[in-house]
């Protein structure tokens, strides 16, 4: 199964976990852990947030190397979130 890559996080994910619409139906831009029922899940997140979330995530192994986060955090301002003027 192809993966997709969330334009918040930056991270690889599966459709199995792609994130919802306000209608509930899938998005596939978005993982779930970033966006529900056509939301944020963190509203108040930002880019340097998110650098740290991913950091973070590496030091407790919580699945992603310390490499893979430093990597992730290099394509993160050419995501749709972290390019956005605005909300949808």
């Amino acid at each position: 199964m192809k993966s997709l890559t969330c334009q918040s996080c930056g991270l690889p994910f599966s459709k199995k976990f792609r994130g919802t619409n306000k209608d509930l139906s899938k998005n596939s831009d978005y993982c779930l852990n970033c966006f529900k029922d056509g939301t944020f899940t963190n509203h108040q997140l930002n880019i340097q947030d998110m650098e740290k979330k991913l950091l973070e995530m590496a030091r407790h192994h919580d699945g992603l190397t310390l490499e893979e986060a430093q990597q992730t955090i290099k394509i993160l301002p050419d995501l749709k979130r972290w390019k956005m003027t605005h909300i949808l």
